[in-house]
């Protein structure tokens, strides 16, 4: 405590001094209370200034646009124009804004929207306008949900302006939320259990152009289950869960042979469409979703869900180098699980949170890296970015800049900062800090706008984009408030909510349930629904029965009695022991700190991101593609600055007690990945991590037990001369050591095993698999007498076989 104290000190003498005393290290990049608070207020700063501009010039429209000062709001002369399935002339920015209000503690503008939504809510969600249910459900339903718990289920004794708003609080925006549910709800009434996208909010289905409804993509078709199922918890309705829930566990029974959900469904001819598949855009959230169900409710299913899942997208997307160096995740083939695209996109930057709350911190770490790369160079992320460019070498610098983005738009999203959020509050790594200071100066600088943030229309050029979409205010400032929150003055870090089981959802609402909250609220919501038990029908106008939606409804009755939900997972059965362990049992493991942070507690002033000696294998392995737009020079390209993780301040403030850090040398050696047997889903093949060693088995310490090599493994070539991907040049006496064999000829190579099925093996670890599979193989496979493995003749120098008992027990995972 004496060092921060003391640097408490100097900061407040820093502070009261000169302007140019304000620049030193201690003040820009120390992090101490002073200097996160201040900025804390610039952060709020920035959400008043959008706040304002939008109520100023944008408000009761849904958005309004930054660089014009004019309201946004629905295409009412183009039904195709994709910016009409977020807008449904419902004031977006306030509904999606209200629990950002609470979070920076805005309580006058909280009051006055309350006023205003009040006001309205019994004719604001009925209006002639088509929407996509998945935004409504995320944005409009999760905003009102949200702002009911927490004035609902968070005690505010000690404010006496939030217990006063408090206080006057009669639950309408539970009433709202549950007619907004009513008007999203057909959508999932269908034949095929697969919901339409869209919905006229005033008559349904039956208004909605029917080339607006024949495909639906996965997160669209899935995500609804958490905001309709709390909605279910709350006003006793069980239709919104049912619904939802049986198209979620439909489309889950339906994955694909490796393990996969494709993008995207036709909803009519009930079947997947595409050929690829991947962590970003359609595809998401659900993820996301299984793993943020699976805590609001405590849901063992949904949680199997998220761990299949994940070792399957460990097994098949994760891509990298080495060991704990930079991953992302590909876009594949949903048959062979090949790479099927050489780029990835901006929204795939979410995944390290989803890593972090799943307790996969070493995981979240490497994902997060190369969003942060990208970020260096562009100052922002493009809407997709390359990953392999087929430009030459000798190309001009536009060229490769053209070819290293795919689409080249980036609208303010917040899946960068989320991310950037989630590990500092795990971490507490003060880089992380670092990159918000980066992101809060640009916000500042260079995209602000007279009425609200701006973003770039081309990254290539610079030019800017006339729009502020609700989740710059709703998420991106939010977040951003939010990681310099260290004094967890917000209420979602308060001592209370520790108690609660809460999650942002994937629009930043922060979600929580309980069943004594449940009853409470179902009870008191039972009269309101007897009340409208005697009402007239939500949706007006003729009915067009003949219809294609009217066609494909069917009854709550029949849907309940042909659908039945999986039943809760088995505990994995431990054929060979307690000291072998499934792999997969892993992940019910939280890490508390990553691997590539040596130190398991931070040291005052210190960084494990410094210690980290692979943060710049990504300029070495994308240099192709890592190209900084040359508009960007005028903001001093040469600037460390620009460069988040060697800025000065920083470096001058933290790289004291990083001694003798080296970045490691380009690996020269040859990765390639390999498939044996069969491809399947990872959970069907056996693999077990040694958690102790046996003085009965000749494992060591966290081994890899596959008692049946299969599926897709990641091979290094080992060759003399080449530097691997632990920074070791490779020697004859290297390979000599290795090779069982006495004589090594001059090519003489050496493999290595570094990735089975997603699991990396780690350095000086051993893979064991069984002697008579591997003899099965004789085409493929060779053993020496001392259970040595040759692969196609070439020495691996960390498989060795195994004799295992043949009275196991299989293991019993389904």
């Amino acid at each position: 405590m004496i060092p921060w104290l003391l640097l408490w000190i100097i900061t407040v003498v820093l502070a009261n001094h000169n302007d140019a005393s304000q620049q030193s290290p201690i003040h820009t990049s120390a992090f101490t209370p002073i200097h996160l608070a201040n900025l804390r207020l610039r952060s709020e700063n920035l959400f008043r200034h959008g706040w304002r501009s939008y109520m100023d010039y944008g408000f009761p429209a849904d958005e309004v646009r930054p660089l014009t000062c004019e309201p946004y709001g629905p295409d009412y002369t183009d039904p195709n124009n994709l910016r009409n399935d977020a807008m449904g002339n419902v004031s977006l920015t306030l509904i999606d804004n209200l629990d950002t209000l609470i979070v920076m503690r805005q309580w006058l503008l909280l009051e006055d929207a309350l006023t205003y939504l009040k006001q309205n809510k019994d004719s604001l969600f009925v209006k002639d306008t088509v929407v996509q249910v998945f935004e409504a459900s995320i944005r409009w339903l999760g905003g009102l949900l949200l702002t009911h718990l927490a004035l609902t289920d968070v005690d505010w004794t000690l404010d006496s302006e939030a217990q006063r708003i408090v206080d006057l609080y009669d639950g309408f925006l539970l009433v709202m939320a549950y007619d907004l549910g009513i008007r999203l709800i057909p959508a999932y009434k269908t034949a095929t259990q697969l919901p339409f996208p869209r919905i006229n909010l005033k008559y349904g289905l039956d208004a909605v152009p029917d080339n607006l409804n024949v495909e639906t993509c996965t997160s669209g078709a899935t995500t609804p289950l958490v905001e309709f199922s709390l909605l279910l918890r709350l006003t006793g309705d069980p239709q919104f869960e049912s619904y939802t829930s049986q198209t979620f566990w439909k489309l889950w029974m339906s994955r694909l042979q490796l393990g996969f959900m494709p993008m995207s469904i036709d909803p009519v001819k009930n079947k997947w469409l595409d050929e690829i598949t991947g962590i970003g855009a359609l595809v998401d959230s659900f993820y996301e979703y299984a793993l943020k169900g699976a805590i609001i409710f405590n849901d063992n299913r949904l949680w199997d869900v998220f761990v299949r899942s994940y070792q399957s997208l460990l097994s098949h997307l994760a891509q990298g180098y080495g060991i704990d160096g930079y991953t992302y995740f590909a876009n594949v083939n949903i048959v062979s699980g090949a790479v099927a695209s050489t780029w990835i996109d901006l929204l795939g930057a979410f995944w390290a949170g989803v890593q972090v709350l799943a307790g996969r911190l070493s995981d979240a770490v490497s994902s997060h890296l190369v969003y942060l790369k990208i970020w260096d160079h562009y100052d922002s992320i493009p809407e997709r970015w390359v990953t392999q460019s087929m430009v030459q070498t000798f190309a001009s610098h536009q060229e490769k800049l053209d070819n290293s983005v795919s689409l080249e738009w980036y609208p303010l999203r917040p899946e960068f900062i989320e991310s950037t959020y989630y590990l500092y509050r795990a971490t507490r790594d003060p880089m992380y800090l670092q990159i918000g200071v980066r992101v809060l100066h640009l916000f500042e600088t260079r995209y602000k706008a007279p009425c609200g943030f701006a973003g770039v229309q081309d990254i290539r050029t610079g030019k800017r984009q006339n729009r502020m979409e609700t989740f710059v205010l709703g998420e991106l400032i939010k977040y951003l408030y939010l990681l310099f929150d260290e004094a967890n003055e917000s209420f979602v870090h308060s001592t209370q909510m520790r108690a609660k089981n809460w999650v942002f959802s994937t629009e930043a609402h922060p979600l929580w349930y309980s069943s004594k909250l449940g009853k409470r609220s179902a009870a008191d919501f039972e009269q309101h629904l007897l009340d409208l038990s005697h009402q007239e029908p939500v949706f007006q106008g003729p009915r067009l029965f003949d219809s294609l939606w009217h066609k494909l409804r069917r009854s709550q009755k029949a849907m309940n009695d042909t659908f039945q939900q999986p039943k809760e997972p088995f505990p994995p059965n431990l054929p060979y022991g307690p000291d072998l362990v499934p792999t997969h049992i892993e992940l019910d493991k939280c890490e508390v700190s990553p691997r590539q942070f040596p130190l398991s507690k931070p040291k005052f002033l210190s960084s494990g991101y410094l210690h980290w000696n692979k943060v710049f294998l990504p300029e070495a392995m994308f240099s192709s593609t890592l190209v900084r737009p040359q508009h960007l020079n005028k903001y001093d390209l040469q600037s460390p600055e620009s460069y988040i993780e060697i800025s000065e301040s920083f470096i001058s403030t933290y790289g004291l007690a990083a001694k003798n850090s080296k970045c490691p040398r380009r690996p020269t050696t040859f990765e390639q990945e390999y498939i044996f047997g069969k491809l399947s889903r990872p959970e069907e093949i056996e693999m077990f991590r040694v958690e102790r060693r046996s003085d009965s088995l000749p494992f060591s310490r966290y081994d890899l037990v596959i008692p049946q090599l299969e599926g897709r493994v990641r091979l290094e070539t080992l060759k003399p001369g080449t530097i691997d991907s632990n920074n070791l040049k490779i020697s004859r006496d290297y390979i000599r050591r290795k090779y069982p064999e006495k004589y090594i000829s001059p090519s003489a190579e050496v493999l290595r095993l570094n990735k089975v099925n997603g699991i990396q093996i780690g350095k000086n670890r051993t893979v064991w698999t069984d002697r008579g599979f591997l003899e099965q193989n004789p085409d493929t496979f060779l053993v020496s007498n001392n259970n040595q493995v040759y692969l196609q003749g070439v020495f691996v120098e960390n498989l060795r076989a195994f004799t295992f008992p043949t009275d196991t027990i299989q293991l019993d995972y389904e």
